[in-house]
C-alpha cells in the first residue's frame, strides 16, 4: 500500500499599508487565516494573491481602519486548542464599539477562573481585529495587546471608546 501525500496549499499574502504601519493578510485558496500586525511585520512583502481574494479583505480592513466599517465579510479559518477556540467564539459577540474584560470572557465560556489563560488565548488570536480581541480590557485599564498598547488605542478610538473610559 502507498503513502498518500497531502497536496500542498497554495497560500495567498498581501501587505496592507496603512498609517499604523503594516498589516499582512495571510490565507489559503479562498480563506483568511491569519493577520500579521504591525509589530510583527518586518519585511513587506510582495503581494502573493494569484486569486486576487485578499483584495477585498484588504480593501475590508483599510475601511475599517478608516472608521468606513463595523465588520467584516469573510471566510475565515482558525487552528487553536479547543479552549482556544472558545475564547476566539466568544469575541464574535463583543459589539463594535464595545468592550468587556478578560473576565467577562471567563464567565461566557463557563470557566470563570481562567480570566489569565483566557488572555493568553487572546495572545495567540490568529485573526486580530477580525475576531477583536483589541475590545478586551483588563478591570484595572486597558490590558495587553500583541500588537502594542498604542495600536489597542486607536483600533479602540476608531470604534469611539474613550481610552479614558478604559
Amino acid at each position: 500500500m502507498g503513502t498518500i501525500l497531502a497536496r500542498p496549499t497554495t497560500m495567498a499574502m498581501t501587505t496592507v499599508p496603512s498609517a499604523l504601519g503594516d498589516f499582512v493578510l495571510i490565507g489559503d485558496a479562498t480563506t483568511l487565516i491569519e493577520i500579521r500586525l504591525p509589530s510583527e511585520v518586518t519585511v513587506r512583502s510582495e503581494n502573493q494573491d494569484p486569486q486576487g481574494w485578499l483584495d477585498d479583505a484588504a480593501r475590508q480592513l483599510t475601511d475599517y481602519l478608516a472608521g468606513e466599517r463595523t465588520s467584516f465579510d469573510l471566510a475565515t479559518r482558525s487552528q487553536g486548542t479547543p479552549f482556544q477556540e472558545h475564547v476566539w467564539a466568544a469575541l464574535d459577540t463583543i459589539a463594535y464599539g464595545e468592550v468587556r474584560s478578560y473576565g467577562w470572557i471567563a464567565d461566557a465560556i463557563g470557566r470563570p477562573a481562567s480570566a489569565r489563560p483566557v488572555g493568553q488565548a487572546l495572545g495567540r488570536n490568529p485573526l486580530p481585529i477580525i475576531r477583536p480581541c483589541h475590545r478586551v480590557v483588563a478591570s484595572e485599564g486597558i490590558g495587553g495587546y500583541g500588537g502594542g498598547l498604542v495600536l489597542k488605542r486607536h483600533l479602540l478610538e476608531i470604534e469611539g471608546v474613550s481610552a479614558l473610559a478604559i
